[in-house]
């Protein structure tokens, strides 16, 4: 029976990246899992209607109409930030849809330094047995993307070279060193090296964590969150599909 994965994400492309991420996760780990047997496997739901993203603020304001408060501590503390929001995202998710075997909670980490920390309280004081993963990129999504970004031709090889010289530092290596900040043009902003990179083109990016090697993404994403990432799929998500225990 197909596993239903539910996503709670900041926008559809942070929905995108993440689930083809995990399947490339799920395909390298499962013996016998293959492309042709991969959809009838797991279902991925980022909607919670036809047309609404499950966005983090949408889950906010949907959780608030249906009568979801949140409050409390978190195992006696303080909840740091985001912990009260995925508390509502999860009791939310799990009272719209019927059948939820796992929650992805996918974040930006923006200039939140303690966002991962208030997730992971709120997943800890989960009682509901559902199998939650968090996803957490430092900065932003596009550095995950960034990271895997490998020069196709003279031209990209070229504009990777005039960035590694504007930064100081490569990006694919460093795009953890890359801040959010308020400004899509600035000189560090991960949307601005990774539009410079591919040329602002879609499937040029979605190339950037299809094609290039997991083994690669991880060396790379350890300190942007990527790496992390990574292994909560393969923890935390192969072991439903196989039937095996998940392992914590």
């Amino acid at each position: 029976m197909s596993k239903q994965f539910v996503v709670v994400s900041e926008a559809r492309a942070d929905f995108i990246t993440a689930t083809e991420l995990a399947d490339r996760v799920l395909l390298a780990e499962i013996a016998w899992l293959d492309e042709a047997l991969i959809e009838s496997q797991r279902q991925w739901v980022g909607e919670d209607s036809p047309g609404t993203h499950l966005a983090w603020t949408t889950v906010s304001h949907r959780a608030r109409e249906a009568g979801i408060r949140v409050q409390g501590h978190f195992n006696g503390e303080p909840g740091l930030p985001d912990a009260r929001a995925a508390r509502r995202a999860i009791l939310y998710v799990l009272s719209q849809f019927s059948v939820v075997d796992g929650i992805l909670l996918i974040r930006d980490l923006d200039d939140q330094s303690e966002r991962r920390q208030g997730l992971e309280q709120a997943r800890a004081s989960d009682n509901s047995g559902t199998t939650i993963v968090i996803g957490v990129a430092s900065c932003e999504r596009e550095a995950w993307v960034i990271c895997g970004f490998d020069p196709e031709n003279v031209a990209e090889n070229q504009l990777l070279g005039e960035e590694h010289q504007k930064l100081g530092a490569n990006p694919c290596l460093r795009s953890h060193e890359l801040t959010a900040g308020k400004s899509d043009i600035a000189l560090r902003s991960p949307k601005r090296v990774l539009k410079v990179l591919t040329g602002d083109n879609w499937e040029r990016q979605r190339r950037c964590w299809q094609a290039t090697s997991l083994q690669v993404l991880i060396e790379r994403g350890v300190e942007n969150g990527l790496a992390a990432y990574l292994d909560e799929i393969k923890v935390r998500l192969s072991g439903l599909i196989t039937g095996q225990e998940v392992r914590h």
